[in-house]
């Protein structure tokens, strides 16, 4: 009497059997098996054409570049103010034939 091998393990053409998969390829399968698609990428701005969001970008761009400008314009201010500072004190002291203060270098001028 002749025992039928397993239908999943046993080749016919060869005779010979192949083992049987392991848990974690079981597992990689079912997981494979059972995961949605990816979804398609939702559009940023929706609602809007092409030449809308461009217009949108540009003046997003023109905002952070006029934010820049108002930066620059406050630092020559503040810089300006300094030196004023400065000047006015270097004079005052000259005027009054003093010495400068230690923490400022006495500048040489030709």
């Amino acid at each position: 009497m002749s025992v039928k091998p397993q239908r999943s393990g046993w080749t016919e053409e060869t005779g010979s059997f192949e083992p049987l998969p392991t848990y974690l390829e079981l597992a990689m399968a079912a997981a494979s098996a059972h995961e949605a698609p990816p979804s398609p990428p939702r559009p940023r701005l929706p609602g809007l054409s092409v030449v809308e969001k461009l217009v949108a970008v540009g003046i997003v761009c023109l905002a952070f570049y006029g934010m820049a400008l108002i930066g620059c314009g406050l630092f020559l201010k503040a810089e300006a103010k300094r030196t004023g500072f400065i000047t006015q004190r270097m004079m005052s002291a000259e005027l009054q034939d003093a010495d400068f203060d230690i923490r400022f270098s006495p500048r040489i001028i030709n």
